[in-house]
């Protein structure tokens, strides 16, 4: 059970950087938002893709964790200077 969690807080980090490195902009946000934010795309990328191969689940699961990122970002739930508007 312990490398299972450990594996996943690995493979959580490397997605979550990925796909902080794939929206454009700056995210600040802290270490533990991006290992959460990879954690919870690895979790969404490993129920649809079962047996899927290491580097295939990083490169996916980089998208879906910038796509949560952004989807997060708009929706206000984390800061960014990217997802601030001019409104009034």
């Amino acid at each position: 059970m312990i490398p299972s969690l450990i594996g996943a807080l690995v493979m959580g980090t490397i997605i979550g950087f990925g796909g902080r490195a794939v929206l454009p902009g700056a995210q600040h946000i802290g270490l533990g938002k991006t290992i959460g934010l990879g954690v919870v795309a690895n979790l969404i990328v490993s129920a649809l893709t079962t047996g899927a191969g290491f580097f295939f689940s990083v490169i996916i699961g980089s998208a879906v964790a910038a796509a949560l990122l952004w989807i997060a970002v708009r929706q206000g739930w984390l800061g960014s200077d990217s997802g601030k508007s001019a409104v009034a």
